[in-house]
């Protein structure tokens, strides 16, 4: 004859209790002293990133925005924060090229 199965919690817990807390030891890493790839990576965002935010985003971003403002009154406000964004983001692009490979990029003839 077959029997229920009753689940005790009191039977899991008296089992699992060592692993509760500290009862199971684990490895977390270990900290790395010197330099590496993070390393050179990090450096390169924490110099070059606003070096090129600075650079090529502000200028282009004020562009856009009295584009935009000016804009406004002839198209709308739909309209015209579309077509600077797509301009801005072309022109940003394009600044990032020229500053990255120093050969002026020339668009498509």
């Amino acid at each position: 004859m077959k029997q229920k199965y009753i689940l005790h919690h009191d039977h899991y817990y008296h089992t699992l209790k060592g692993q509760i807390g500290e009862g199971i030891l684990v490895f977390y890493g270990v900290r790395q002293s010197e330099g590496g790839l993070g390393s050179v990576l990090g450096g390169i965002a924490k110099y070059a990133i606003p070096l090129v935010v600075m650079r090529c985003i502000f200028p282009h971003a004020k562009e856009a925005a009295l584009r935009t403002f000016s804009d406004i009154t002839k198209k709308g406000v739909k309209s015209a924060l579309k077509s600077n964004s797509v301009g801005f983001l072309k022109n940003v692009g394009s600044e990032i090229l020229n500053s990255t490979t120093g050969f002026p990029q020339t668009g498509r003839e």
